[in-house]
This record gives C-alpha cells, structure tokens and sequence, in this order.
C-alpha cells in the first residue's frame, strides 16, 4: 500500500522550511551599513550612505531622459522621471540591501548594498 507522503518527503519539507527560516533570520539581524550605488551606462556615479542621511538630499544624474533620485529617512527612491513609462518611480522607496530600481531609457541603475560580511563563521 503506498502512503501519499513518505518519511522522506516529510524531511525533505522540514529541511526547506528551516533553511528558509534561517535565511530570514540572518537577514533580520544582519547590522550593516546601507550604501546605495547609483550607476549611469554600468559606471557607478555617485554612492550615498543611507545611514548617515539627514534631511532630503536630491541626486540628478547627466541622463536622458531626465530623472531625480532622492535620498532621505534611510530610504533612496527614484522621485521623477522624464520618460513615458515612469516604471522607477512606480517602484518605490529602496530600504534593504538588494533593493534594486532600474530606469532603462535613462540607463540609470539605483542599488542598495551592504558593508557588513556575507557569512558568519563562528
């Protein structure tokens, strides 16, 4: 008689969920500085420290289509752009490491990324 689940189809399950949940906790507790990279053309322009930000600080790189990016509150987001889609600044404010917004006509990348270590060794 089969039975519909096996006792490894319940380890493997078990293995998921605890590799998913300590993929979630280390990124939780991960206490790195948050750098966000604007690139123009794949040559990274500017790098703001969103953890040092005070205020509103507006970033207009020499594109065109024309676009404004802002930094503020530990948050970059691209605030407007020239270009007829406007899919950037649909995505929102970028707060986490890996947070990416991508204006193609601008050939403007916006990323954040990270100072700590990828992986602890203990």
């Amino acid at each position: 008689m089969n039975k519909l689940i096996k006792k490894t189809d319940i380890v493997i399950i078990f293995s998921v969920i605890l590799i998913a949940a300590a993929f979630l906790i280390f990124q939780k507790s991960s206490d790195g500085k948050h750098i966000a990279e604007i690139s123009v053309d794949g040559k990274v322009i500017e790098t703001v420290n969103l953890d040092d930000v005070t205020g509103r600080v507006e970033i207009i790189p020499d594109t065109n289509p024309k676009v404004v990016i802002v930094a503020e509150n530990g948050e970059i987001y691209f605030e407007s752009a020239e270009c007829p889609d406007k899919i950037c600044v649909a995505g929102g404010k970028l707060r986490r490491r890996g947070d990416t917004a991508v204006c193609l006509p601008a050939r403007t990348v916006v990323s954040i990324t990270g100072s700590s270590a990828d992986a602890i060794t203990y």
